[in-house]
């Protein structure tokens, strides 16, 4: 008998490029695997899913934990609460820190039970957490004896949930990252910057276990290139710090006193959100334009030439980049990280993340249509060439094949 896989990413609030990513993902490997696939999610991510992709296969998509994931104020509850991953600098009780290690063994473990129903009746073998869905699989990796395999797909550049002395840190949650990191079947890293930013954190991975995923791949059906004519520039990304969306809004604001004719588009939701909406409205500039979270944005980009993505550590392999490039669109990218592993001077202009840098990449491309054009036209082939769903399901069909005893035919 073929064995069943899952996999589990238990995200809330934002629908990024990791949701994009793994559920485009799932679909594809549904479509080869119907009776082996299944995809645990929270309920919040099941009705984004729901809205954003009216045809998805449903049949195995899993939804586990509180329905009640809305706020009194109706915004979302994060998943993982932030406050107990970042070290407090004031001196904690005891008392603190043990209501929150039982709260949050208590919630996962909740989870951990739930799966394992599923995971009885659906005989699943093999179980890949996606970042902070691998918290309730650690009672699995905790089991003196177990027939599971796990594998953690970690995707954290900044490497906020890691720290080298986990022990002395046991009541916060990113304790199970640790032990994930260095007990897992296999962790899948999304880059190899990742992966050395955890060992410069003193993680002790076996290097048996390291994969590093070969490309990524977004849905390019929904990408072309449309008219261009009218220069545009595009921002779209979590609104959080690490993205810089208030840089580009500055660059933005300082090119509109020069062109007024170019558009600026910001897309994304995050805890910067309402901030820069209140920047952009107070700026006066009607061609900057705030778009928030845009449910296909591959809408905007076919109609602008370029795309930003600033962020401090790492763009690689941002699904925004893609879709962009996917629509023919010239990408400015700060050169950190693993950027350089698809942007480079054929494709895009890599800077430092400088005021001065961006607004004078922007103003040469408006100015040098050529160069643009060239650029953008290699960035649409490019992705199409190598970041592809194909290359990528293949992929992960090895890792669950080298996880379990049983391979998929």
């Amino acid at each position: 008998m073929q064995h069943s896989f899952a996999i589990v990413l238990l995200t809330k609030g934002i629908f990024g490029g990791a949701e994009r990513r793994f559920t485009n993902l799932f679909r594809y490997v549904y479509e080869k695997y119907p009776a082996n696939a299944y995809y645990f999610v929270s309920y919040d991510l099941l009705n984004k899913i729901k809205n954003i992709y009216p045809d998805y296969p449903l049949d195995n998509v899993i939804p586990i934990g509180k329905k009640e994931f809305l706020t009194a104020n109706g915004t979302v509850k994060n998943f993982t609460d932030k406050k107990d991953y970042v070290k407090n600098k004031t001196k904690i009780s005891i008392l603190r820190k043990l209501y929150r290690y039982l709260k949050s063994y208590k919630s996962q473990y909740t989870l951990y039970r739930e799966i394992e129903r599923h995971r009885k009746v659906n005989k699943i073998s093999v179980f890949m957490g996606v970042f902070s869905g691998i918290i309730p699989l650690y009672f699995y990796l905790k089991k003196k004896k177990r027939k599971e395999g796990i594998i953690f797909c970690d995707m954290d550049s900044w490497f906020s949930d890691v720290v080298p002395k986990e022990k002395k840190y046991w009541y916060k949650k990113f304790s199970s990252f640790n032990y994930a990191l260095e007990n897992s079947d296999y962790v899948d890293f999304l880059s190899p910057f990742i992966l050395e930013g955890i060992k410069d954190r003193g993680m002790k991975i076996d290097e048996e276990s390291v994969s590093i995923t070969p490309c990524s791949f977004t849905d390019y059906s929904k990408c072309k290139i449309g008219d261009k004519n009218i220069f545009q520039v595009a921002f779209a990304g979590r609104l959080e710090k690490d993205k810089n969306p208030e840089l580009f809004l500055e660059a933005a604001i300082k090119l509109s006193k020069k062109y007024p004719e170019i558009l600026f588009h910001i897309m994304g939701e995050g805890r910067l959100s309402e901030d820069i909406k209140s920047q952009v409205t107070n700026s006066g500039f009607n061609n900057i334009i705030f778009n928030g979270f845009h449910p296909n944005p591959t809408e905007i980009f076919a109609t602008t030439s370029v795309f930003f993505s600033i962020q401090t550590t790492n763009n690689y392999p941002s699904q925004s980049v893609l879709e962009a490039m996917a629509c023919g669109n010239v990408i400015v990218a700060t050169n950190v990280g693993d950027t350089r592993m698809f942007i480079n001077e054929n494709n895009g202009i890599l800077i430092n993340l400088e005021l001065d840098e961006l607004v004078n990449a922007i103003e040469m491309l408006y100015l040098d249509k050529k160069l643009r054009e060239r650029l953008g036209k290699n960035a649409y082939s490019y992705v199409r060439e190598n970041h592809t769903i194909e290359k990528v399901a293949d992929y992960y069909v090895n890792l669950f094949n080298k996880a379990s005893i049983r391979p998929l035919n």
